[in-house]
Formats: structure tokens, sequence, C-alpha cells
């Protein structure tokens, strides 16, 4: 791409900072427009909302990204210092249909150095998914693959105590046509949200990696008592050193019809769990993923923010009719 120097006419390359021809300083490309205010929606200047004042000042305090199909936002909420989740995207070709890779993790607070952890994990998970991709593998290789790869990454940061940097994983992918794949390990979640009585129901696609769901699967306790348990959210499968090789979960969904892909942490799944209710607030926000990411972190934070929340959403849009196409007219 060339550009053209204002002062004197000359052409510059595309990236240039100074014109050759007359040394006049080149404009170089437009910032990206601030994002709206995590809480309000009010606009952002210096890291802070100009209408209710939240700040934003730090590199992951709210962090927006969006690739294929998807985007997500992930943000520090209002009672933490710092974000200890991370998402990653990548928009990605599967047999010559576009396909969009997520991955959302959650570090593990009581963990030295969680935010560390979860950014290693989100960015081994991506790079691998892309990876794995594009050499052929199934959907589910790819994920399983990918988990692993995360987990290595983040028992790499491990130092000599007995304690090691940790975090949960869930990651997909997501294809323009057919079956939605997800794998996981903790309790960061998988939600199909649907848009159409056609489309599968929604539905929550993962199984938390906690104390609480092992005591209600084993029927020990009901789900309301497994609740309320001081334990209810203790881990029992992590990524990290101190945990070994983690195998994971996987399970796949076909669609059916239209509707999102939601992948959240528990910042966001503690305060609204139902399918029904997240179907409501991601597919009210309007067709823009975006949109929709924004609108689940602006719940979260209405209702007191109390954890670091993420939220990624991949649009999955209606099939095509199938067969000959219908001919009007009067015979």
């Amino acid at each position: 791409m060339l550009v053209k120097c204002s002062a004197c006419g000359a052409v510059a390359a595309h990236g240039d900072t100074y014109c050759e021809g007359c040394g006049h300083t080149l404009a170089g490309p437009a910032a990206a427009p601030a994002a709206p205010c995590a809480r309000c929606g009010g606009p952002v200047a210096d890291g802070a909302c100009a209408a209710c004042g939240l700040a934003r000042t730090g590199r992951r305090d709210h962090v927006e990204a969006r690739a294929g199909t998807g985007a997500g936002v992930s943000d520090r909420g209002l009672r933490h210092t710092r974000n200890e989740d991370a998402l990653a995207l990548r928009a990605l070709r599967r047999g010559g249909a576009a396909t969009t890779a997520a991955v959302v993790c959650d570090g593990v607070s009581t963990s030295p150095r969680p935010a560390a952890a979860s950014a290693a994990a989100a960015e081994a998970g991506a790079a691998a998914l892309a990876e794995e991709t594009a050499a052929g593998a199934g959907p589910a290789a790819a994920l399983t693959t990918a988990l692993r790869r995360a987990g290595r990454a983040v028992a790499a940061l491990a130092g000599p105590g007995p304690q090691a940097p940790a975090c949960t994983f869930v990651a997909a992918l997501v294809p323009a046509r057919g079956p939605i794949t997800v794998a996981w390990v903790g309790d960061s979640r998988a939600y199909w949200l649907a848009a159409a009585p056609t489309a599968a129901p929604s539905a929550l696609l993962t199984s938390d990696d906690t104390w609480a769901q092992t005591m209600v699967a084993l029927n020990a306790l009901t789900p309301e008592e497994a609740a309320r348990s001081p334990h209810a959210h203790a881990l029992t499968a992590w990524l990290g050193a101190d945990y070994g090789e983690v195998r994971g979960r996987t399970a796949d969904l076909a669609p059916r019809g239209p509707g999102a892909l939601l992948l959240c942490t528990d910042g966001l799944w503690n305060l609204l769990p139902d399918p029904a209710d997240l179907a409501a607030l991601v597919l009210g926000a309007g067709p823009d993923p975006l949109d929709a990411a924004r609108a689940c972190v602006r719940l979260a934070l209405e209702r007191g923010g109390p954890d670091n929340v993420t939220a990624c959403v991949i649009g999955v849009p209606a099939a095509p009719p199938h067969g000959p196409a219908a001919r009007g007219g009067a015979r």
C-alpha cells in the first residue's frame, strides 16, 4: 500500500514515518477508538469513563478481541485489583470452511502468578488450535492437543516452591456449518444459546470440575446442598504443574439452527447460570458478538462485579435451505 505526502505530493510506502523527498512527517494509522465503558457504556478517555468515572488503566483491566464470527471481552471487575482472566480468538480454515477458535482461562487466585498462568494457557491453546486445524486434525483431537499444550505452558511457569501457577481452561472450535466442539478443565463454562425453536435447545455443554459437582455426581448431596458448602467452588482439576498431565474432557453439539456459543468464566455464570437467561441476555444484545460479550460484562458489573469476568461469544448462522430454490408465480 502506498501513501502520498501531504506537503510535496511524493509517494511513500505504507509504514514510513517521514517523506524521503521533503522530510515532512507522515501521518500514522489512526488509533483504534477506545472501547465504551464496561459498566455504563459511556465514552472513555485516558483510561477513565467520562460518565461514571470507572477507571481501567492497567493493560489487562479491560480487554476486547474479535476474530472470525466471534468476539470476547475480559474485565477486572469492581472488587479485584487485577484481571486474572484471559482470552484468545483465531479465525481459521478447516477443510476450506471458515472456523472460529476461542479459548477462555481463569487464573486460580490462591496460586502464585495466576494472571501469567491464564495468559500463557490462552495463547498456547489458541496457537495449538491453529496449528492442529491447519494440519487436518479433527476438532476433538485438536482441542485435546490444545488443552495439553496449554497445561504444559502453565506448568513451565512453576518455581521451586510447593505451589504452582494454575488456571482453568475452556476452548471451542465453531465452524460456519457443522457440529460445535468444546474442551475444558476446571469451572470455566461453555453454553449453547439457541436463537430459534428449530435450533438445539439452549444448554450448558460443560460440567464443572469442582467439589460441588463431584458431590452431586456421587449422589452424596443435592445441588442446593452442595452449593451451600464452603467447599463448593474448590477445583478438582486444573492446569498447572501441581496437578500433572491433565486429560480434560470434550463435548460436541449439532446446532441445527441459529444461535451462539458462549464461553465464560465464573465471574459471569455465578451471577447468571441458567442457559435460558443467558440466551436472553446474549441474543438480546443484537447480532454483533462484541455487543453481546459487552452486555455480559456489563451485567456482571451492574451486579457488583465481585470477580474478574470474561465472556466470549461466537455466532452461528442459520443453515441454508436444502434442495432447489422455490419458484413462485401462477401456472
